[in-house]
């Protein structure tokens, strides 16, 4: 075998090399994707479940309920934790906003988020708190929620207690006693 012949030998080796490496980056790289997609989500959903505990808190849930319900008597500092709730609720869209304009976020889950911002967007407690946090956001999003808030058909909330109500006595209903 000649010089040339193992020349020739080392360079097909040294391609096939670079291919392996190439194909086993690109295997690591869709991984790191997906780990990457997975921890994204993983935060999304923390930040919504932690929300959600907060909102669920008795004092805090007795200022929604009159706030959706369209109560104008609330005191300053009720009026200031509707306005505080309703800044971390707009900031935990606005994370999932720019989490989906990057990539980082898939669709499904953008428009389960897309759903609830415009079913709070047509509520007139979300639209008053909107009109003054919104001075606290720039670009896009803000530009992003104003459009919103216009096509919005604005209308209260649901009246909980009574939606548990009518549900209930039909779960009741159906239950078996025996």
């Amino acid at each position: 075998m000649s010089l040339s012949d193992l020349a020739s030998i080392g360079s097909f080796v040294s391609g096939v090399a670079v291919v392996v490496t190439l194909v086993l980056l690109l295997i690591q790289t869709r991984q790191t994707n997906r780990n990457q997609k997975a921890l994204m989500q993983q935060g999304r959903s923390a930040r919504s479940v932690d929300l959600m505990m907060t909102l669920s808190e008795l004092r805090q849930s007795d200022i929604i309920v009159r706030a959706e319900a369209g109560d104008v008597t609330l005191t300053a500092s009720e009026a200031q934790s509707y306005m505080r709730l309703s800044g971390a609720f707009f900031g935990n869209y606005e994370d999932s906003y720019l989490q989906f304009r990057a990539g980082t976020l898939d669709r499904r889950s953008w428009e389960v988020d897309l759903s609830v911002l415009k079913q709070f967007a047509a509520r007139p407690p979300t639209r008053v708190a909107w009109s003054l946090l919104r001075e606290f956001w720039v670009g896009e999003y803000r530009d992003y929620v104003d459009g919103l808030m216009r096509e919005a058909s604005v209308g209260l909330g649901p009246d909980y207690a009574e939606f548990w109500r009518a549900r209930m006595t039909e779960e009741l209903a159906s239950v078996q006693r025996g």
